[in-house]
Order: structure tokens, then sequence, then C-alpha cells
């Protein structure tokens, strides 16, 4: 039996989002990722133990946007965006993994009395 013609690709994002929250100390259970055909978004999520405001942080990603830190949302409300990194849409795990200590770092000095913006790069 063949396996469907996404599987390769499914199973290269799933790493990819894997890779990313291993690097970010999270475990691969708290991740997720979808592949979508050519007519769909693929989209990934990695649940992060930091916290802002109380809520939990996440991670999450689109084949069209890029990655997004944001603090979860409650019920039907859109997730506060921290940060953003449209470009490019799949950097390197490492990337990612640095660009979101960075934020966390940045928006730890900004909660503490910076006057630094958080990075958008």
């Amino acid at each position: 039996m063949k396996p469907d013609p996404g599987h390769v690709e499914a199973a290269a994002l799933r790493d990819y989002v894997e890779t990313v929250a291993e690097l970010l100390g999270v475990e691969p259970a708290a991740s997720w990722s979808e592949y979508g055909s050519p007519t769909a978004a693929s989209t990934a999520y990695i649940a992060l133990a930091a916290r802002r405001a109380g809520r939990f942080l996440m991670l999450s990603w689109t084949d069209g946007g890029g990655w997004c830190l944001a603090v979860e949302p409650d019920g039907a409300e859109e997730p506060a965006v921290l940060a953003r990194w449209p470009e490019p849409a799949r950097p390197r795990p490492a990337v990612v993994a640095r660009r979101v200590h960075e934020a966390l770092t940045q928006a730890a000095s900004h909660a503490q009395g910076s006057t630094h913006e958080p990075d958008s790069r």
C-alpha cells in the first residue's frame, strides 16, 4: 500500500515543529502540526510553559504567515500577539528558538520598566 501523497511533507513538518519545540525545552506532546493540501494552509502550534499576565504563551505557525508568539486566548478571543516573524516562513529551528528567547527576554525587561520594544524580525 502506498502512503498518501502528502505523507512525506506531513512527516517533515512534524519533525520541523518537534525540533523547534525541543530547542525551546518543550516536549513533543505539547506541539501539533497539520500539513495542508495545495488548497489548504499548513499549520502548527507549540504550547509554551512561559506565562504573561497569568496566562500561558503559545507559538503558532502557518505556511503563509510564518511564526507568531502570542498569549493563549481565553475562549473565543483572538490570541494577544507579542511578536511575529513572517519571513522567512520556515526558518531553521535554531533561528525560531533564538527569536522566541529574545522576544521573551525583551518582554521581561519591558515589564520591568525598560523602553525597548519587542523585535519583530
